[in-house]
């Protein structure tokens, strides 16, 4: 009797399993990063470190539910590669303090396809750094990346749309038609736990999106708009809109884009008689991409412009620039190295860093004013 349990539960797990399609994949980057920081009155210097790239590992699968519906899901978990410290670790400090990242921290969502679409719940980049170039999918650095001053307003602690991942997401995507697809989401509280139970307007997100791909032109615009958590009666909320269009045209030789953003952080008290204060700020980006031989050359350069109103991070000396170059080389189809450099100068008042400067190459955010320079080696591995 034990042995036909045995055997009963053993095909009724061989038999869920072959009900779903369930792969394993990801990919790990790290490299060496020297980082130099100059500019300011003090806190100048240079230092080594061990860059992460954003590694992760995905399980995510299908399950055929007939009649051209399916069930799809994916867990995506990220960690750095070189103490899976993360943006809680203690830079600089000489120990290691900090929990290993969280289990799927990443693009995390299940869903239905079907023929009228997908609609997916869960985690979900959402809007940030839409048509910026290419140094997350490549072995060049992560830091190098135009997401540095595309995804922020003013400095490197006010992200849009969290410069990353949105969570509480409800998001649904049309079919391709003839290389366009559109995108709805909405957000529940996009960056966190919902607010207290009783608030007098609940905080959410909502972002629209269309992207059209077909030959040798690739384009698209997303708009967005939030509204934060715990929204009481004199207590400061941070609003967020923001706008983004980008187009990319493949001429053969080299691929040549252009990203242009304007995003806004609204800061007021609910029900208080004092004005909004808005932060509004434009920002451009041309990448280009250069095949030469095996590999690729990137180039890029961004302009955040001055951020213009009346909230606390506008005025003049606001703005930033950065520019970054880098080659990828191939070893195989899954294999590549890369080096890159990148430098961002910051007006006097502003505060903008590399991209995940201080959670994935572990050295601090520069302070106002302060420019930075990352010269990196490093390669990145799929699977």
């Amino acid at each position: 009797m034990k042995k036909s349990l045995v055997a009963l539960a053993a095909f009724a797990a061989v038999s869920a399993f072959a009900q779903s399609s369930v792969t394993l994949s990801g990919n790990i980057k790290g490299g060496v990063a020297h980082t130099k920081y100059s500019g300011a009155a003090a806190g100048n210097g240079n230092g080594l470190s061990i860059a992460d790239g954003s590694s992760r590992f995905i399980i995510g699968g299908t399950e055929d539910l007939g009649g051209g519906l399916k069930a799809v899901f994916q867990i995506d978990t990220r960690f750095r590669m070189d103490d899976n410290g993360g943006a809680s670790g203690a830079a600089g400090t000489g120990t290691l303090t900090a929990a290993p990242s969280q289990l799927a921290g990443g693009n995390t969502f299940v869903g239905l396809s079907g023929g009228l679409g997908m609609i997916q719940l869960g985690k979900l980049d959402t809007h940030y750094c839409l048509g910026s170039d290419q140094h997350g999918a490549r072995a060049t650095a992560l830091q190098a990346s135009s997401c540095a001053l595309l995804g922020f307003v003013g400095n490197a602690t006010n992200p849009i749309a969290n410069a990353s991942r949105s969570t509480n997401m409800i998001r649904y995507t049309t079919p391709n038609f003839s290389g366009f697809q559109a995108q709805a989401n909405y957000s529940t509280s996009f960056a966190g736990p919902e607010g207290t139970v009783g608030d007098a307007g609940k905080g959410r997100a909502a972002a629209l999106g269309l992207n059209y791909g077909n030959g040798p032109l690739k384009a698209g615009v997303s708009f967005w708009d939030a509204k934060s958590e715990s929204r009481l009666t004199t207590v400061a909320t941070a609003d967020q809109k923001a706008a983004t269009a980008f187009i990319d045209w493949n001429f053969g030789v080299a691929t040549v884009g252009l990203t242009y953003d304007q995003s806004e952080i609204e800061t007021r008290a609910i029900g208080a008689a004092s004005p909004t204060l808005n932060n509004k700020r434009r920002a451009y980006s041309v990448p280009v991409t250069v095949p030469l031989g095996a590999g690729t050359f990137l180039f890029t350069y961004t302009k955040a412009r001055d951020v213009s109103g009346n909230g606390a991070l506008a005025g003049a000396n606001t703005g930033a620039s950065l520019f970054s170059v880098g080659y990828d080389y191939a070893l195989s189809k899954r294999t590549s190295l890369g080096v890159s450099y990148a430098k961002l100068n910051n007006k006097s008042a502003a505060g903008y860093a590399l991209y995940t400067q201080a959670a994935l190459n572990g050295t601090p955010n520069n302070a106002a004013g302060q420019d930075a320079s990352q010269l990196y080696l490093g390669v990145r591995h799929a699977f």
